[in-house]
């Protein structure tokens, strides 16, 4: 068994569930079939499902220089407010 990292760094369209807040829980999935934020966390769940271990995956909002909005793509608690 071994480690293994993957990391994207996207642009582009905008996500779901903006009006989450920081602490609460983003649903399921909002239906959209090319939502990042939906198909980030579908494809850690499928990784999940293939039996790998997941230390930690997170989406982040505008890492470059908006405000630090986290979302844990395994819980799907989010960190920070839109």
């Amino acid at each position: 068994m071994g480690d293994f990292r993957i990391e994207v760094n996207g642009v582009g369209a905008h996500g779901c569930q903006r009006e989450v807040k920081s602490g609460e829980v983003k649903k399921e999935d909002c239906g959209n079939a090319g939502c990042p934020d939906c198909l980030a966390r579908a494809f850690v769940k499928k990784l999940k499902d293939g039996g790998n271990s997941i230390q930690s995956a997170t989406l982040m909002h505008w890492p470059q220089n908006g405000p630090q909005i986290v979302d844990d793509l395994q819980t799907g608690k989010r960190t920070g407010s839109f």
